[in-house]
């Protein structure tokens, strides 16, 4: 595939992981026959997925458009990397947390308020780290596409309008809830937008 389509495909890889792992956060059910294996998958994609599909869509993008806004897209990737980091590693801590508490379930850790508030802040504060490197990584990438046209001035805006809501998840998390759903938006529609892209009209490509 060339570069683009691997960029489209890491785009829809994000709105996948932006959907499927919070639904499942909120509503799966340990005590299911196919609990464990649901939540291991909410973090397989919140974790591994997310964070490389991350990278993959702004290096892509970092080739496409690097020439007409080079410095804003080196900052973008940086971003996107400290964000995914932040984001498997909330992954890797549920994970962690679940399994350690399977294991050994005569500690019955689940009913001690200090493991839960703990495990809370720590989850909520590594969360808030993901989300704030995200909407810089966010508004970067709209502002460089909007600089060079790649993508509609409409789709910038969404970039626009998420990037400024995830920068300040840390201090108001419900707003959590309209990044994934922007986020969602974008990468769907970033990501059909790529595959459609006729790669020879850019020159910084491999």
């Amino acid at each position: 595939m060339t570069i683009n389509k691997w960029g489209g495909l890491a785009s829809i890889l994000i709105a996948v992981s932006f959907v499927a792992a919070p639904l499942i956060y909120l509503t799966g059910n340990l005590r299911d026959a196919s609990g464990i294996f649901t939540y291991d998958l909410a973090d397989f994609l919140y974790g591994p997925i997310l964070a490389a599909s991350l990278i993959t869509v702004t290096y892509v993008l970092r080739e496409l458009i690097g020439e007409s806004a080079f410095r804003r897209m080196d900052l973008a990737l940086v971003a996107a990397v400290l964000s995914a980091v932040g984001m498997a590693a909330v992954a890797f801590i549920r994970a962690s947390n679940r399994h350690y508490h399977l294991i050994h379930p005569e500690l019955n850790l689940e009913d001690s308020t200090t493991v839960l508030i703990v495990w809370t802040t720590l989850v909520a504060g590594v969360n808030a780290i993901g989300f704030h490197f995200l909407g810089w990584a966010f508004v970067l990438l709209g502002s460089a596409s909007w600089t060079s046209r790649l993508f509609p001035r409409l789709l910038n805006g969404f970039y626009f309008l998420a990037g400024v809501s995830s920068l300040f998840v840390y201090l108001f998390p419900d707003l959590e809830g309209l990044v994934l759903f922007l986020g969602t938006i974008i990468s769907v529609w970033q990501g059909i937008l790529l595959c459609k892209l006729d790669i020879r009209k850019y020159t910084k490509v491999g």
